[in-house]
């Protein structure tokens, strides 16, 4: 075998090997009483970051993809950021919000006041 071959062998046992004992560490710490609930919670988790970590940036290549990744955050935060502001813009009527809302089995909620059509409150 070549001694690029080598490497990426040596590379996956290695990781083999942490996730292994991470496994042991994750059936370790359920065996574990912790005072305060969120300890225990956050040990599992802080575990399973690792695990996942090694996961995808080894078997699924993604620790050489690293410009792509860090655009698609980008992106994910910036549309994020658009939706969260979105209700916001409309509140502010910065941003018109539409003037008709469907509910269900095509009927349309109008934006204007019913309640003063018939004199009466709804």
């Amino acid at each position: 075998m070549s001694n690029d071959m080598n490497h990426h062998i040596k590379i996956y046992r290695n990781v083999f090997l942490g996730l292994l004992v991470l496994t042991v560490f994750t059936v370790g710490a359920s065996y574990i009483h912790f005072d305060k609930e969120w300890l225990g919670v956050a040990l599992g988790l802080a575990i399973a970051f690792a695990k996942g970590y090694l996961v995808a940036s080894y078997f699924m290549h993604l620790n050489d993809e690293k410009r792509f990744i860090y655009l698609t955050l980008l992106m994910t935060v910036a549309f994020f950021i658009v939706l969260f502001l979105m209700p916001t813009l409309w509140h502010s009527n910065t941003m018109k919000s539409p003037n008709h809302i469907p509910i269900q089995n095509g009927e349309v909620y109008k934006n204007y006041d019913e309640s003063t059509k018939y004199g009466g409150n709804y």
